[in-house]
């Protein structure tokens, strides 16, 4: 089994900075955009990142090579139907929805990404993260 290297970004102006520090020590790096935890139900906002969080990184913890993962978590203030937030106007990110998982490499990011349901199936998350590895 392999090593899991879990980043958790909270401010989206550490994401550029945490990402090109990690790519110095990784050929691949896999982020994932999540809601973060709701003070007031200690779970996470958004519902499919509560059904995606556990299938993620369960699919990270088992696999046979060391990985690097940024997990970014995301305020819902100041996101939901902010067409101005930092992770939707970042051009290498585009966000439209949470939760997102990318994959990037020294060249950017890699096309594909699985969004929302896409992250509730295991086999889906396996199949994205094996084709980059």
């Amino acid at each position: 089994m392999g090593l899991v290297n879990k980043i958790v970004v909270t401010n989206a102006d550490d994401f550029d900075k945490t990402l090109q520090d990690s790519l110095k020590s990784n050929e691949t790096v896999f982020v994932q955009f999540i809601s973060s935890i709701d003070k007031t139900t200690c779970s996470l906002w958004c519902r499919d990142c509560q059904v995606s969080e556990p299938i993620v990184n369960s699919v990270f913890e088992n696999l046979p090579k060391n990985i690097t993962y940024i997990e970014c978590q995301i305020e819902r203030e100041g996101y939901k139907g902010n067409p101005n937030h930092p992770y939707r106007t970042n051009p290498q990110i585009k966000l439209t929805a949470i939760p997102t998982l990318m994959c990037f490499t020294k060249d950017g990011p890699k096309p594909k990404t699985l969004v929302e349901e896409d992250l509730a199936k295991e086999d889906n998350v396996k199949q994205f993260v094996n084709e980059y590895l």
